[in-house]
């Protein structure tokens, strides 16, 4: 009995510091949060960007702004709600953290220190005073109130932020006063930036004053000017360079900042862009390339024109530093000369081309009733474009094909409907479709084969287009072979020009045993005459400053 007895004793001391822990952890819990018992705290701004200190490492600055926020709220006034128009308005995360429990504020600080409020942990919203609003908005913390503040932003030639070695700059906060920027400082960046055709520098907001000195690198001086006239400076070539810019703001009574900013950096520039076309002059309906000299980045070409109905070419890499687009020309676009206005990096490029609408001639196509039912129909027509697009949307730089196109069926096949002919089908009155390739009729079986060499990327049978292959040739350019009996090659395969692929047939849309041979460049189909040998006009896809 006595040892079961000092059992229990035992056990009842042992529990005592137990609940001494968890008194004590109870008490903490429920102690409010003070300057005393207060370890951290953190500001979040509207732009979020944060401010965080902890007395262990800030010291005095964490026990001050910690104070500010507690009288703060001990001081504000509760109201019922908050005014309307903050309502879904951004806020002051603020959130001070004590050992086992944190306090958050929501706090909406604006200009005007009569109108600054915060939301409390449990809810209840409260009106700052304005002494204790002021102090703040005051502050660095505030400065994302004040958009003078952000010092002006320089980019190079329109592709990178450049932040400045040193940096000078005041604003105006709500009491007319200039106060110092807390983005002043002195970076000291060894920053340095690849360019892509030309030396630019632009900025948000234009300086009153800004010089830009260019060094090579054996401190040679290339350009020592305005801004204004850096457009002089060109580079012929690829180099590594070296930047200086001196930017002033001036102070002016009718705006709310001034100062000055100084930048450092070295580049290597890329000589401009340069732009060429494969003809001068082209039909409508079918296509020329452009070849661009000196880019690296291809998809970062745009492109913009006065010539109706056009699709900015995708430009697709030949080489590391040359790159080539196609561009198809609408079949309704008028005759005229249009420009077409290059951007690549620093460089602009205007390049003229004309364009001759010789018109197409109509033709007339008749077809079993019940082919046109189920081969043009409008699942069949949705099925058909849904896997038209999906082919389209695809490329490969550089390119597989060379010299001229065959016609990609035997010389014995007969020619029916041309490209671009408004076809009238069954005797409708008005065109069912345009032609978007050239018609051929031939016995069944006949090889059709690879109008150029290239890469296989489709392979079916559409309702349609019957059985199918299609195509690439690089640079977005494909060959389509509609209506086959057959096909002997699969998506993946090489083919070389002239190989066979499949063999004449009479499946999909169409009346006869033959081959329906399209040509496509992007999205756009477009006419092939001018790839074939016995074209008076080119014979092959022409392309500038790559084969001549």
């Amino acid at each position: 009995m006595k040892n079961k007895l000092i059992a229990v004793i035992a056990a009842v001391l042992c529990l005592i510091p137990t609940a001494v822990a968890f008194a004590s952890y109870r008490n903490t819990l429920n102690a409010p949060v003070d300057v005393s018992n207060a370890e951290a705290i953190s500001v979040v701004d509207l732009t979020g960007k944060e401010f965080s200190f902890t007395k262990e490492a800030d010291g005095k600055t964490a026990e001050e702004l910690i104070r500010y926020f507690l009288d703060m709220k001990e001081r504000a006034q509760p109201i019922s709600t908050l005014p309307e128009s903050l309502n879904g308005e951004q806020f002051f995360k603020v959130t001070i953290s004590a050992a086992v429990k944190t306090l958050p504020f929501e706090c909406y600080f604006s200009t005007n220190p009569a109108t600054c409020y915060f939301v409390a942990d449990d809810g209840t919203p409260y009106k700052i005073g304005e002494e204790d609003a002021a102090e703040f908005i005051q502050t660095k913390y505030a400065e994302c109130l004040y958009k003078e503040a952000a010092m002006p932003i320089l980019t190079l030639s329109g592709s990178a932020e450049v932040t400045p070695d040193q940096a000078t700059w005041r604003y105006k906060n709500y009491t007319g006063g200039y106060v110092d920027s807390d983005s002043i400082a002195a970076y000291q960046n060894d920053e340095s930036y690849d360019i892509e055709g030309g030396l630019d520098l632009s900025f948000d907001l234009n300086p009153d004053f800004c010089s830009v000195l260019v060094k090579d690198t054996a401190d040679s001086v290339l350009f020592d000017g305005m801004n204004e006239n850096l457009s002089e400076f060109t580079i012929d070539k690829t180099r590594q360079i070296i930047v200086e810019v001196t930017a002033k703001w001036y102070e002016d009574p009718s705006r709310s900042f001034y100062g000055e900013l100084f930048y450092r950096f070295t580049t290597v520039v890329t000589a401009p862009a340069e732009f060429y076309k494969g003809m001068d002059s082209v039909n409508a309906g079918k296509f020329v390339a452009i070849t661009a000299l000196n880019v690296t980045k291809p998809s970062a070409i745009t492109m913009t024109t006065d010539m109706p109905g056009a699709i900015a070419p995708v430009f697709y890499s030949e080489t590391s530093t040359i790159a080539v687009g196609l561009l198809p020309i609408d079949v309704e676009t008028p005759t005229g000369d249009y420009t077409l206005t290059f951007a690549y990096g620093g460089t602009i490029a205007h390049v003229m081309l004309h364009v001759e609408n010789v018109g197409f001639g109509t033709s007339y196509y008749s077809v079993p009733d019940s082919v046109l039912a189920a081969a043009r129909s409008q699942s069949a027509l949705l099925q058909f474009e849904g896997a038209m697009k999906e082919i389209m949307a695809t490329g490969e730089n550089g390119r597989y094909f060379s010299g001229y196109f065959l016609k990609g069926v035997t010389d014995d096949a007969q020619l029916l409907r041309g490209f671009g002919r408004p076809i009238h089908v069954n005797g409708s009155e008005s065109p069912t479709y345009r032609n978007n390739g050239v018609d051929y009729a031939a016995e069944p079986g006949q090889p059709v084969v690879a109008c150029n060499s290239g890469k296989v990327v489709y392979v079916g049978e559409l309702d349609y287009t019957g059985k199918v292959i299609v195509i690439e040739h690089g640079f977005g350019l494909k060959t389509w072979y509609y209506n086959l009996g057959g096909t002997s090659v699969s998506v993946g395969d090489s083919v070389e020009k002239g190989q066979g692929i499949g063999a004449t047939g009479q499946t999909g849309f169409t009346g006869q045993s033959g081959a329906h041979i399209a040509m496509s460049v992007g999205s756009t189909f477009v006419s092939p005459y001018d790839t074939w040998a016995d074209s008076p006009v080119a014979g092959k896809v022409l392309i500038a400053k790559i084969d001549e």
